[in-house]
């Protein structure tokens, strides 16, 4: 069953990837989500649309959950998407953009793909069989200190609302690493963690589809990924993200909780 749930996972990125790709480089018109950077483009719902049909044209007893397109958990398995994590990339023709899919046994990830068709870099893993990069295996960065690592956040996005509260621990942090680096595309971040090109990747404020493959890809690479402030991921539950190579994950929480202001 994982085989099969793998192969159409990694072909359904794929497709997307394609479609995504026939667009590259065109500036994109745009639609307001949440807010004037929450954004929304035609790319997004093609790929929505394409991936959705695919998938339950496979498997139609299996639930859907999109970025776009909406849905649940109800079913036993449940298939994540985020169509292009980075559109406010992709619209402004940068090149940091990806789609994200995996499927899930109840809260259990099973299979995850992220593909980047500007580089043409597929990350994938299977539960308890390892992640790979375009077919060769990967592990997290063998960092064990801030001072050896590279770290990548959304500042900008942390100005906002409450969690600005979460700054001077950001800058604390900052202090202490190789650098920072803000990359816009929480899927691909983490897959930079997992293949080692991060230490680590903290967000506060994700969501499902942002996150739904890369839990999957980090852990299965060797890592660690759990809230900002240590606890167990729900991975149907909006929140905050850390993932890591498992060996810093201690010191950066340490430096958020002591630097934290109400």
């Amino acid at each position: 069953m994982i085989e099969q749930l793998y192969e159409a996972c990694v072909a359904a990125v794929r497709t997307a990837g394609a479609i995504m790709k026939s667009h590259t480089g065109e500036r994109m018109s745009v639609q307001f989500k949440t807010s004037w950077s929450d954004l929304l483009t035609e790319v997004d719902t093609a790929v929505e649309q394409a991936v959705r049909s695919a998938i339950l044209a496979r498997f139609p007893d299996h639930g859907f959950l999109g970025e776009e397109g909406g849905g649940g958990w109800e079913k036993e398995f449940t298939w994540v998407l985020d169509p292009v994590d980075g559109t406010t990339n992709f619209a402004h023709t940068l090149p940091n953009f990806v789609c994200s899919l995996a499927c899930y046994r109840g809260r259990e990830a099973l299979v995850g793909a992220i593909y980047d068709p500007s580089r043409d870099e597929l990350f994938s893993a299977k539960r308890g069989e390892g992640a790979w990069l375009n077919g060769y295996r990967i592990q997290v960065d063998p960092a064990t200190t801030l001072r050896e690592s590279l770290v990548s956040t959304n500042l900008l996005w942390d100005l906002r609302e409450d969690r600005a509260l979460n700054l001077p621990g950001m800058q604390e942090i900052g202090k202490h690493v190789r650098g920072i680096r803000s990359l816009g595309a929480a899927a691909l971040e983490m897959a930079y963690v997992a293949c080692g090109r991060l230490s680590a990747y903290l967000q506060w404020r994700l969501s499902p589809w942002d996150f739904g493959a890369g839990l999957l890809i980090v852990a299965e690479a060797g890592g660690l990924v759990t809230r900002a402030d240590g606890s167990e991921i729900d991975p149907t539950q909006r929140g905050s993200i850390l993932a890591s190579n498992g060996r810093i994950h201690g010191e950066i929480i340490g430096y958020l909780q002591q630097h934290r202001t109400e």
